[in-house]
């Protein structure tokens, strides 16, 4: 519980869903976006049915993972960054966790 206004915590303009829905823009009609728990997560689907996690790390980095094969990547943005700039970034990453 937070005891003093400089405790609160920070509110974040999106979430790891809403830049996962962003880089449908840029992946494709074929791909589909599902919310984590809590929305904690985003979850993509591709075509052929490869699930990727879009998440934050404990260290507070974004990060995307191939759940299917286990690679990840962190990508260097944080909550404050535009969303469309996000999703173009993790349509590029996807195609290196393939």
């Amino acid at each position: 519980m937070a005891r003093s206004f400089y405790q609160q915590p920070r509110q974040h303009p999106h979430t790891p869903y809403t830049v996962a829905r962003a880089a449908l823009e840029f992946l494709g009609d074929q791909w589909a976006a599902l919310p984590g728990p809590w929305g904690t997560t985003g979850h993509l689907r591709s075509p052929d049915r490869i699930p990727f996690t879009v998440g934050v790390c404990e260290a507070g980095h974004l990060y995307l993972r191939n759940d299917s094969a286990g690679d990840s990547t962190h990508l260097p943005y944080d909550s404050s960054t535009d969303p469309a700039l996000i999703g173009r970034a993790i349509a590029e990453a996807i195609g290196g966790l393939y």
